[in-house]
């Protein structure tokens, strides 16, 4: 039987985009290209600007993403001073987009619409295009329950009323965001201290915001209590955080079910996060090395029941912290937090799975490993990209190297990308190899 065609709008909103690439640059949902890697040749794909041909035939010649006719790039948006609009909004105002889908789904066929995260605008899009004749399932559930799933503080009680290990720690909910005046923010402050006194370093995140964005450490690799209060004292995105005592982590496992409208879950897979500067997330590794996989899989299946019997679907990613305990030195572990959506880990993990099936057919061995991370670049296209990491690059026949991913962020100096490996020793060593050739190879820039 063969899989029902989907398509793919993975945007993150232009807020998101931005705050991930790490800079206030202008333009769109710069990542939604990257599920490029998720798609067969039979998926649509919806970017907000023009993917590199010879990217496309880079990614088609290894078995994987859609054919070209299958990719709708909208191009930049002329907004003036008007604010970016997110793809999903733009794709709403787009009276061609029915009559492209349209041709593209074969007859009687059910097209499955697979979102970033499910949100108001994928079910509205999804109506557009059953109006016009084209049968939908969208791979989400209510979006109001995926805007509550994605608040830290709400799923930290939802795993303490089901048995669930997390931080130690509590929830702080202040007046209103922010605050200019101490008492404003003496509640963070308080708890702060009352941390500190388990580990001496202090964790404390705001419930919403991804990729570390409203993450901040009190102690040893961070600020002091009073520089932390007064970095809150400046934003205005949230009103409730958690403050929690931070452990020695030894490893922090993602693992990644998907919750289908009709109520199974399904494991797509578990990685190892990896972490930059003040825990901003920096990619992935596979396999995981964590001794407490399996516990954290019951956990994790637990709360993803829960999840569907409030009525939420799609994709789900967990995030725990196994460490070891100090009295017995055996390895323990607990809820970091839950991303009802697609995250980091999901696109090598999708691509790994391609890979894979690509080189079961032709009777070869499985990949066993990768990592994955964003790179520096020079390039500011794929093709010099392509130059500078030549044999660096993946191929069938070695079954290991870097698949770049992502690669609309390129103008801005920066390219996703998976190296894979027979072990994961070698896919971290061929990921730092890969960008310390990004930085030592000059590149000459296009004269197109």
């Amino acid at each position: 039987m063969r899989e029902s065609p989907r398509l793919y709008v993975h945007c993150l909103g232009a807020l998101s985009s931005l705050r991930a690439v790490g800079d206030a640059v202008p333009g769109f949902d710069l990542y939604a290209e990257r599920a490029l890697v998720m798609a067969g040749s039979r998926d649509l794909v919806c970017v907000p600007g023009t993917v590199a041909g010879d990217y496309l035939t880079f990614l088609n010649e290894l078995g994987v993403g859609p054919a070209p006719r299958h990719v709708l790039a909208l191009g930049e948006e002329e907004r003036g001073d008007a604010p970016a609009r997110s793809l999903a909004t733009r794709l709403l105002d787009d009276p061609l987009l029915p009559g492209w889908v349209g041709r593209r789904v074969p007859p009687g066929a059910t097209l499955e619409l697979h979102p970033y995260a499910a949100t108001r605008e994928t079910f509205a899009l999804a109506a557009i295009l059953e109006a016009e004749g084209t049968r939908v399932r969208v791979l989400g559930g209510d979006p109001a329950i995926n805007a509550r799933a994605d608040q830290k503080h709400v799923m930290r009680e939802k795993a303490i009323q089901l048995g669930v290990p997390v931080a130690p720690g509590e929830t702080v909910e202040l007046s209103f965001p922010g605050g200019r005046r101490r008492r404003d923010l003496e509640p963070v402050r308080a708890a702060i201290q009352r941390q500190l006194r388990w580990t001496g370093q202090v964790i404390v995140r705001g419930s919403s915001g991804a990729s570390g964005q409203s993450t901040f450490i009190v102690g040893r690799g961070g600020d002091d209590t009073e520089g932390v209060v007064r970095r809150l004292g400046g934003r205005a995105d949230n009103r409730v955080y958690l403050v929690e005592a931070m452990v020695d982590v030894t490893v922090s496992p993602n693992l990644q079910l998907r919750i289908e409208p009709d109520g199974a879950i399904t494991s797509l897979g578990v990685t190892d996060q990896r972490w930059g500067r003040r825990l901003v997330h920096a990619g992935n590794v596979y396999p995981s090395t964590a001794r407490l996989a399996d516990v954290m899989d019951g956990w994790a299946h637990t709360l993803a029941g829960s999840l569907r019997d409030d009525g939420y679907a799609g994709d789900v990613g967990f995030d725990f912290v196994e460490h070891l305990d100090p009295d017995t030195g055996r390895p323990r572990a607990f809820l970091a937090e839950v991303n009802p959506r697609v995250n980091g880990a999901s696109y090598p993990l999708a691509l790994l799975k391609r890979l894979n099936a690509v080189r079961a057919l032709s009777g070869e061995s499985p990949i066993e490993a990768f990592a994955s991370g964003m790179l520096a670049t020079r390039a500011r296209e794929f093709s010099s990209l392509r130059d500078t990491l030549g044999d660096h690059l993946f191929t069938h026949p070695t079954g290991a190297g870097l698949v770049p991913y992502a690669t609309g962020c390129l103008a801005y100096g920066k390219v996703a990308a998976v190296a894979f490996a027979p072990t994961r020793p070698e896919a971290l060593r061929r990921l730092a190899d890969a960008q310390t050739a990004l930085e030592t190879t000059w590149v000459v820039p296009s004269c197109a």
